[in-house]
């Protein structure tokens, strides 16, 4: 696979997808933290207690979005004008 026919990455685009990369990180750290501690709410029955879905759904579903829209975004950083 090459990249040769592939215009240079303008810098202001680049910076974009470096900005991404920070930001997607830290929203996923973040979810990967709530979901290791859990969220139970002090009460006489624990009713408030989120299940292992939930968390499940908090930390590798966070990553899986990240990944897909940083695909896209990359497409659209590497796309020429004559590209559709």
């Amino acid at each position: 696979m090459s990249f040769g026919d592939r215009p240079n990455i303008p810098p202001l685009k680049a910076a974009g997808c470096v900005l991404y990369c920070f930001v997607a990180g830290g929203v996923v750290f973040f979810f990967l933290i709530a979901g290791v501690m859990g969220d139970c709410a002090d009460g006489p029955d624990d009713s408030g207690c989120k299940e292992g879905f939930a968390n499940f759904l908090m930390f590798p579903g966070s990553l899986v979005i990240a990944i897909v829209i940083g695909m896209f975004l990359v497409r659209w950083a590497m796309r020429n004008e004559n590209d559709d």
